[in-house]
């Protein structure tokens, strides 16, 4: 038991009944693309999730001799987080995932389930977190935009040199976090403020200065993939986003634009049917259109050719 633990890798996940499925593909693509997937023990937080989809979240797993634990939430006051736009409560979750998982676990990895990993999750996992207490990839939506940048400063206090990390892929040193009682500090600055940008916001503020930066190819959103115009015209935010681009360990679709939400794609979404096709829930009936009628694939197909030619003649 002594040897499975220190071999284990520790892979966290929230989700409520409708995304058990996106979970599940994920799982998939952590599972296809190690070396090592049964060494990978994953801890599901469940809002909600059916025993039918339990049951095919096992059956997904099971298939790469791995395992998955379900977790329920402890701290209800997360329960009551402000959400708006395609944030749910269950994003909130992460913030207890050092009170619910079990006492000898001491490092995860978070993930959002809205994600695919394309690269040996067990290259994440060592990752040097030089005694803080988290790594994350910046955010570079946030870092490139001067409006959404000052509004950070502003709310937070901070200096034009301060980063701000997405926290949709997070390596946690859970002991430290449990010494410390993250959580707690996490709840209150909640309790008191509206954040724009939700939990985020609020790991953001709290480990300020203190959190491990890991390579962008880690976490690669829309703003990396779309090589918007924000990241096109800031020197370093192009060089970084043009390299995690052409080697992506992780590929996020934060934002707007599921993958399930249209057909098979190319160049957007093959790679998530290729990974539900492997799942416990490859019958599932697609696409999964979203309620925002105005989210258009012409406006993605877009986005997806200028970035294409970008990353063409760039160097």
């Amino acid at each position: 038991m002594g040897e499975e633990r220190t071999n284990r890798i520790s892979v966290v996940l929230a989700a409520d009944d409708t995304y058990a499925q996106h979970a599940a593909v994920a799982m998939t693509s952590v599972l296809a693309n190690t070396a090592v997937p049964e060494q990978v023990a994953f801890w599901l937080i469940d809002d909600g999730i059916s025993s039918r989809n339990k049951d095919k979240v096992r059956q997904t797993v099971a298939r790469w001799h791995s395992r998955v634990s379900f977790l329920t939430i402890k701290n209800k006051e997360l329960e009551q987080g402000f959400v708006s736009g395609p944030i749910s409560r269950t994003a909130y979750f992460r913030l207890d995932i050092p009170d619910i998982v079990p006492a000898d676990v001491e490092r995860v990895i978070y993930l959002d389930c809205d994600l695919l990993v394309l690269d040996d999750i067990r290259l994440l996992w060592q990752t040097d977190l030089a005694g803080n207490p988290l790594g994350a990839a910046e955010d570079p939506g946030i870092l490139t935009s001067a409006g959404k940048k000052r509004n950070k400063m502003e709310a937070f206090g901070w200096r034009e040199e301060d980063s701000y990390f997405n926290s949709g892929v997070l390596v946690i040193d859970v002991a430290q976090w449990r010494v410390r009682d993250y959580a707690k500090q996490l709840r209150a600055l909640l309790a008191k403020n509206r954040y724009r940008h939700h939990d985020q916001d609020a790991l953001n503020e709290l480990f300020e200065g203190h959190w491990t930066p890991i390579p962008l190819r880690w976490n690669v959103i829309p703003p990396v993939f779309h090589l918007g115009w924000g990241v096109l015209k800031d020197t370093r935010a192009r060089r970084q986003a043009l390299e995690a681009l052409r080697d992506a360990a992780i590929v996020h679709y934060a934002g707007g634009y599921k993958p399930w939400e249209y057909d098979c794609k190319p160049g957007f979404n093959e790679k998530y049917y290729g990974y539900l096709h492997l799942s416990g829930f490859k019958d599932a009936v697609m696409p999964q259109p979203g309620k925002n009628k105005s989210h258009s694939w012409s406006h993605e197909a877009a986005r997806l050719r200028w970035a294409a030619f970008w990353n063409k003649v760039l160097p």
